[in-house]
C-alpha cells in the first residue's frame, strides 16, 4: 500500500509463484480433493463429529467455559474468565494441541477440512488432560 504513483515501472513488481501454471495446477488439485471430500459427505461427518466433541468439552468444565461459538470448523469457545486464555493456550499446548486466542475471551480452534474421526479424539483427548490441569 502506498501514496505513491508511478513508482513502479513494467517487471518491476511481480510475484515467483502467482499465476504460474504449477500454483494453478495445484490450486486445481487441492479443490478437486475438497471437492471429492464434500460429496463423499466426510466434511459432514467431520463437522458434526468435531461439534459434538466440543459441546461435550465445554459441559465437562462449566467453571472454566461459558459456550461453543463459530461455523463449520473455524469454531471457538468462549472462556468465563478473559485471564484463562493464556494459561489455557500454553497448557494446550504443552499437550500438543495448537490453539489460539480470538476476540477477548475465545479460544479459537481452526483444524484442516480434511481432518479425520481419530484426529479430533486424539486432540480432544489432550485437550481434556489440558484443562483438567486448569480446574
Amino acid at each position: 500500500m502506498s501514496k505513491h504513483k508511478d513508482i513502479f515501472q513494467v517487471g518491476d513488481h511481480g510475484s515467483t509463484f502467482g499465476g504460474n501454471f504449477l500454483s494453478t495446477r495445484a490450486g486445481n488439485e487441492v479443490l478437486a480433493i475438497l471437492e471429492e471430500y464434500k460429496n463423499s459427505g466426510a466434511l459432514d461427518e467431520a463437522l458434526v463429529y468435531f461439534d459434538d466433541k466440543l459441546k461435550a468439552l465445554v459441559a465437562k468444565f462449566p467453571t472454566l467455559f461459558e459456550k461453543e461459538v463459530g461455523l463449520g470448523l473455524m469454531r471457538g469457545i468462549r472462556c468465563l474468565d478473559t485471564n484463562l486464555l493464556p494459561k489455557a493456550i500454553s497448557t494446550a499446548f504443552e499437550e500438543g494441541v495448537l490453539i489460539l486466542k480470538a476476540g477477548r475471551g475465545t479460544l479459537r480452534f481452526l483444524p484442516p477440512l480434511t481432518i479425520s474421526k481419530e484426529e479430533i479424539d486424539e486432540g480432544f483427548k489432550r485437550l481434556n488432560y489440558a484443562f483438567e490441569k486448569l480446574c
